[in-house]
């Protein structure tokens, strides 16, 4: 379920009916023409209508259409296992396929906490995540976003969830209004702060876009994602970056976390690893 309904946006009027599309445009049901701006939502990295991608589909669905790999394999899965961790940086190399982004976070989360109570800490269980970030609509990653209106509906949600700044310099605090460096460093020690707060023995995980997309595109400050992996060591935290968006290309690199030169401990992905021509998304882990 979504936070948001057609008549906020149409006042009883017509919404557009989308029939089809083809590259970077899309059509409607009265023979409108629209450029897709947003993607898809930041999904169709390769483009509408490749016919080559809806024949693969098409193949595999005629061969197998579905089979649980709950203690099984099947060779696709593990080929795209295999790709995905030859794409994710350092030793990020085990993977837990999803349905898409919002389950891939979920599966996270519940990955961290039950990663502390198999090390004998089993009171990490919170999850730090930056103000107005956007990580989903299933309970729990709508407990860790941070837009209140897309919780509001919902609540009470999952409890753990505590927010921190997020890295909008155009709204820094006065004093760092003309040095990047030095704000991301004051935005990275406010979750050091938060985990203080919280108690260290509380939390599980950091979620961070590496450019948090949701509320203007923040990209990192220069240092920023390393003083947030340091905190993470220090306060033995898991850092997970959320690439559902970032993922595949959209800044340059498969996952962005290897264009920032940084190693989380877990990375959740969709959107574009399937380009929305199948319902899947992922999570990475280290062995």
């Amino acid at each position: 379920m979504h936070f948001t309904r057609h008549s906020g946006y149409y006042n009883g009027g017509h919404v557009p009916v989308i029939v089809k599309g083809e590259g970077t445009y899309i059509w409607d049901d009265r023979g409108n023409k629209y450029f897709d701006g947003l993607s898809g939502l930041f999904v169709v990295q390769a483009g509408h209508g490749r016919k080559e991608l809806a024949a693969a589909g098409a193949r595999q669905a005629e061969e197998l259409a579905f089979f649980p790999i709950w203690s099984y394999a099947h060779p696709r899965a593990i080929e795209l296992a295999e790709r995905l961790a030859g794409y994710a940086p350092g030793d990020l190399n085990r993977v837990f396929f999803t349905t898409g982004g919002g389950e891939a976070v979920e599966t996270a989360w519940k990955l961290a906490k039950q990663y502390f109570k198999l090390t004998g800490k089993p009171t990490k269980h919170k999850v730090i995540s930056r103000a107005i970030a956007y990580h989903g609509t299933p309970q729990g990653a709508l407990s860790i976003t941070g837009i209140p209106d897309a919780k509001i509906p919902f609540e009470p949600l999952v409890p753990g969830g505590v927010k921190v700044p997020n890295t909008n310099f155009y709204r820094s605090p006065d004093e760092y209004r003309g040095d990047e460096k030095a704000f991301g460093l004051w935005a990275a020690n406010r979750i050091a702060e938060a985990i203080e707060f919280e108690g260290a023995d509380s939390v599980a995980a950091v979620f961070v876009e590496p450019v948090q997309n949701s509320g203007g595109c923040f990209p990192p400050p220069p240092g920023y994602l390393e003083r947030v992996r340091e905190i993470c060591d220090e306060y033995d935290v898991l850092m997970v970056a959320d690439e559902t968006i970032t993922g595949f290309g959209r800044i340059g690199d498969m996952f962005a976390m290897n264009r920032f030169g940084v190693t989380p401990d877990i990375i959740t992905c969709a959107k574009g690893m399937t380009s929305g021509y199948a319902a899947l998304g992922a999570m990475i882990a280290s062995e």
